[in-house]
């Protein structure tokens, strides 16, 4: 197996590679902001809502443009197909009402809408993307910062409905058809400056013993919490291939991220902890040294579209086998 470090080299060779026509006859994308490309902006009518949550393309633009593909807004909340990527901000993998015929902008809804506008078969020579966790595992970090002692029985739940629907979602797809799937999972959110500013909040008005253990430890739990969500992923995934007899790609979004914080300087960044727009904490202020092309996260949350660049041309070599 390719090391991440050697993936990451030819991941950046992989930029500069001419696109290359492949035996997929389009590519289907069903996740949140990591891969959004203008669904929530249409969805919501607010002008100030941003088509990508990073300053250019996002990872698997740069996968499809690679495959010689393309990819377009599905708008399905509209009321019909006109694209096929369906990933929405904000989107989770749960049904938070529990009705799946409620209309909203998560996992379940994602994958009803694609079925249902293709006459519940999905085209066995299309490539699926499903790349969604990072905002469970937002909700279960919310679940120990706004809790008390024992929220960690339901930051562990709400993980396992995540993953439980999860598997459901890809079990529908694969029933439908879908042969060619590539699953990516979490990234490590313990490592994103929102946590970092979360942790800082609690301790600010931190008022027990507890309060200040969940500020102290806050990186730690939710980057433990990111690896419970992506090993329940994992157990997913296998069990939808063994029930179906289908061989499911899988690339480690975790590890990838870790080894670019880990070797920042290495990939020519320059900063791997702060935001270089605060977006949703400051209002949008500029951090005085927010270089786009060198600082590894956008905003708080998301990875600026230098990441995303090499993220997708990674994501390409997994697809192709290389």
């Amino acid at each position: 197996m390719k090391s991440l470090l050697g993936l990451l080299a030819s991941a950046t060779l992989g930029l500069s590679l001419q696109t290359q026509a492949t035996n997929y006859s389009d590519i289907y994308v069903f996740g949140d902001s990591l891969s959004d490309t203008g669904n929530l902006q249409t969805f919501s009518q607010d002008p100030a809502v941003p088509s990508r949550f990073t300053d250019g393309p996002v990872a698997v633009e740069v996968l499809a443009a690679q495959l010689g593909l393309s990819i377009t807004n599905a708008l399905h909340l509209t009321g019909s197909q006109q694209g096929n990527n369906f990933a929405v901000a904000g989107a989770v993998a749960i049904d938070e009402d529990g009705d799946e015929s409620t209309f909203d902008i998560n996992l379940p809804t994602q994958v009803n809408s694609f079925l249902a506008f293709n006459g519940y078969q999905a085209p066995q020579d299309a490539l699926y993307v499903l790349m969604i966790g990072g905002n469970d595992i937002r909700a279960a970090r919310s679940e120990i910062t706004e809790g008390e002692w024992g929220a960690r029985r339901a930051a562990h739940e709400r993980i396992k409905r995540a993953t439980d629907s999860f598997e459901a979602q890809l079990t529908k797809l694969v029933a439908a058809g879908a042969q060619n799937i590539l699953v990516v999972n979490a990234p490590n959110i313990g490592a994103i400056p929102e946590t970092d500013i979360a942790a800082e909040q609690v301790l600010a008005s931190a008022d027990s013993f507890r309060d200040w253990i969940v500020g102290k430890k806050l990186e730690d739990i939710t980057a433990f919490f990111s690896l419970v969500y992506n090993s329940r992923l994992a157990i997913a995934v296998d069990h939808v291939e063994q029930a179906f007899g289908v061989d499911i790609l899988e690339f480690d979004l975790f590890d990838y991220f870790s080894d670019i914080e880990d070797n920042y300087q290495a990939y020519g960044f320059t900063n791997k902890d702060d935001a270089c727009i605060y977006v949703f904490s400051q209002g949008g202020a500029f951090n005085p040294e927010c270089n786009l092309s060198t600082f590894v996260f956008f905003d708080e949350i998301h990875p600026t579209t230098a990441v995303h660049q090499r993220a997708g041309a990674a994501l390409y070599h997994t697809v192709v086998g290389e």
